[in-house]
């Protein structure tokens, strides 16, 4: 239970480097906006499946304040970068209609969630990390945010053990989630941050 107090409580300043960064260089420079989309409904997703099986909110918590504060940098990406006006209806429309179907699920298909979640994982870092391989830099990615992640995905692999037990789909989800937060990690220290010149093909739009 402490370790999991610990996680909401961390989770409430996770993605702050990240906002912080986005705003000072006002530049979305190899940022990946596919990945940023897709950090919404991976953390959401694991707090309705949660929530929905009755699991201890400590155990959760910190999913819904950083899927929360996902929603804050994709808004702060079109603000700084705006696609058309019918694409951020589109994804808007679709993000709410996804999160309220997964929540409207009869109790029978909530575990679905769970065996989703790796690919939710994939949605949710592979394009980040494939466009800091493509463009050779990190750009916008925040390295702060991103330590706290796989300190994050590593703990939860604990507390999932200690307080769910054997949730096989959880554990895979969140050893998933520390792999590719650790890969991002590795590309951070081997690549330079600056992705300048931007029209030279830094576009996060990956």
């Amino acid at each position: 239970a402490l370790f999991g107090a610990g996680m909401v409580l961390g989770s409430l300043g996770l993605k702050l480097p990240q906002i912080a960064l986005l705003l000072r260089s006002r530049s979305t420079a190899g940022l990946s906006l596919a990945g940023c989309y897709g950090e919404v409904p991976m953390c959401a997703s694991f707090a309705i499946y949660h929530a929905r099986l009755g699991y201890p909110l400590d155990t959760y918590a910190e999913n819904v304040v950083i899927a929360a504060q996902n929603v804050a940098i994709v808004l702060i990406y079109w603000w700084l970068d705006p696609p058309p006006v019918m694409h951020m209806l589109a994804v808007a429309t679709l993000g709410v209609s996804l999160h309220l179907g997964l929540w409207a699920l009869p109790a029978r298909y909530q575990p679905l969630i769970a065996h989703a979640q790796p690919l939710a994982m994939l949605w949710g870092y592979v394009p980040q990390i494939a466009l800091n391989a493509r463009l050779g830099c990190t750009g916008s990615l925040s390295s702060v945010t991103t330590a706290l992640r796989f300190a994050g995905c590593s703990i939860r692999l604990l507390t999932t053990l200690l307080r769910i037990g054997q949730d096989k789909a959880l554990l895979a989800a969140y050893g998933l989630a520390a792999g590719c937060t650790g890969a991002m990690l590795l590309q951070l220290a081997l690549l330079p941050a600056s992705c300048a010149p931007v029209d030279a093909g830094a576009s996060g739009r990956l």
